[in-house]
């Protein structure tokens, strides 16, 4: 990162505002960008991107992670082609959940405020959204795993709107107690609106820091979007760990090939993988087979088999039966396989066959 003194930038979009942070070189620590006021300013990714740089003064970029509330294609494409405009090469940028922002940024912090796990509770006008994130091993193997959970209620509505958190002190009593008697963990982390005050109620701040660390903040996403983004260029955090949040990919795909006559099984999309960018396309020479059999390995080390009939394509003598194989995702669970038929060059024109089948992984 110091040989290259480009933007290291974190940029969370949130429903009504903008945040943004960036890594300091003189610091060497991420800082939080104050921008402007100008609600355009706020509100446009692009313009964001150059307040960054100004504050910084940086003319290139090195690396940015975007942090979105809803985790969909049309959002996270949207984002895509606004970072290509802004002159972001590919494998230099990321499209986040607000969930995997907060694991880079709870996971930077000492090793023993997530030892045993860490807890995020975003309170907005919905109630309050937990995620529970933990490293877990299995089979020498490091996963990094996720359980979401909700509380709500009236009260809990009405003290974000009235901005007296006290009138819900009960209800958040309640909801604490009941949370950290079935989880252990080592630090939690308050954001959202309704714990956008000055003080909170005094029994659940103190319920909230017995036998744990608590934090409150407004700009742990970007933040943790900017670590991420430092995690682009030098990975460190989650190195050896296979992260299975919401929006990853459970499961490993693979299938059996040949290579200079020997038997190999080829990895098609590794567990742990974004499902926005898991997608991979290869090409393979098909030696009389009527179908392909994809492996589908579960974080539990178990495989099952997906069979997709080929018999549409026709087989031709002499290694010329040439195909592309490509997976996708329309989510981190749903899987679309395409199989087109290439041909073999001049020598032989393709068919135009094209076999397509959408898998549910089962996790």
């Amino acid at each position: 990162m110091e040989q290259c003194k480009g933007l290291i930038a974190g940029i969370d979009i949130g429903y009504s505002k903008i945040q943004a942070s960036v890594y300091s070189y003189n610091s060497r620590n991420v800082q939080t960008v104050k921008l402007t006021e100008d609600s355009k300013e706020k509100t446009s990714l692009a313009n964001v991107v150059a307040e960054c740089m100004r504050a910084t003064g940086t003319s290139q970029i090195q690396s940015i992670c975007v942090t979105i509330p809803d985790y969909h294609s049309d959002e996270i494409s949207a984002v895509r082609d606004t970072l290509k405009k802004c002159g972001v090469s590919d494998g230099r940028w990321q499209v986040l959940s607000r969930v995997e922002s907060f694991a880079y940024y709870a996971y930077r912090q000492k090793s023993e405020l997530h030892a045993a796990g860490v807890a995020l509770f975003d309170y907005t006008s919905e109630g309050i959204r937990c995620d529970y994130l933990a490293v877990r091993k299995n089979d020498n193997s490091n996963y990094l795993l996720q359980e979401h959970t909700g509380y709500t209620s009236d009260i809990l509505k009405k003290a974000v709107i009235s901005k007296e958190l006290g009138q819900a002190e009960n209800e958040l009593c309640t909801f604490a107690e009941e949370y950290f008697s079935k989880r252990h963990v080592s630090a939690a982390y308050l954001t959202g609106e309704g714990f956008d005050v000055e003080k909170l109620p005094e029994r659940f701040a103190k319920l909230m820091v017995t036998r744990r660390k608590a934090f409150v903040g407004q700009n742990l996403f970007a933040k943790g979007a900017c670590f991420a983004a430092m995690e682009i260029l030098k990975p460190e955090v989650f190195k050896n760990v296979i992260m299975l949040l919401d929006n990853h990919v459970k499961c490993g795909i693979e299938i059996d090939i040949s290579s200079y006559e020997k038997p190999m099984r080829f990895r098609l999309v590794r567990p742990g993988s974004n499902w926005y960018t898991a997608g991979r396309t290869v090409e393979c020479i098909l030696e009389d087979m009527r179908s392909i059999t994809f492996k589908i390995i579960t974080p539990e080390n178990k495989y099952y088999d997906e069979v997709v009939d080929i018999s549409e394509i026709p087989f031709r003598e002499g290694k010329t039966t040439r195909v592309s194989v490509s997976v996708s995702f329309a989510d981190s669970d749903k899987c679309n396989i395409t199989i087109k038929d290439l041909g073999f060059g001049e020598f032989v024109k393709s068919s135009g066959k094209v076999i397509s089948k959408e898998l549910v992984l089962r996790s």
